[in-house]
């Protein structure tokens, strides 16, 4: 039997960002389920580690927010990453689970995704594509 073919979970943006008030740049990781929920905006949680040039992004699924304001739309994790200049792999994993990796080339300006990953649980977006 042929193994079961992945499917869309999540979609990962990477775009870059300017904060010229504190003279900050760097990219933001916004995730967010393809799945939308009727009750809450529940908030994924996320363990991520930057390790040379790879950052590695463990989901361990998903809570309640500390707030909660009744409305309807998808899980999101929202984090901003400083200083990525350069070619880095993007390891998404589920917590014993799938796991896919991506190469993207960060400069100040533009985050260019450098191929795809066949089928997978996540799909990665950015805002070049080469």
């Amino acid at each position: 039997m042929p193994p079961k073919k992945a499917e869309l979970e999540y979609y990962l943006k990477i775009f870059p960002y300017a904060d010229e008030r504190k003279g900050e740049r760097g990219h933001v990781f916004e995730l967010t389920t393809v799945k939308e929920f009727k009750t809450f905006k529940y908030d994924i949680i996320v363990d991520i580690n930057v390790e040379d040039n790879t950052i590695y992004f463990t989901i361990h699924g998903i809570s309640t927010p500390q707030f909660s304001i009744p409305e309807h739309g998808p899980a999101n994790f929202r984090k901003n990453i400083n200083n990525l200049r350069g070619t880095y792999s993007i390891v998404v994993s589920k917590l014993n689970g799938p796991q896919t990796t991506y190469t993207v080339n960060f400069t100040p300006k533009k985050t260019v995704l450098k191929g795809r990953a066949k089928r997978s649980f996540i799909q990665l977006e950015t805002t070049h594509k080469e």
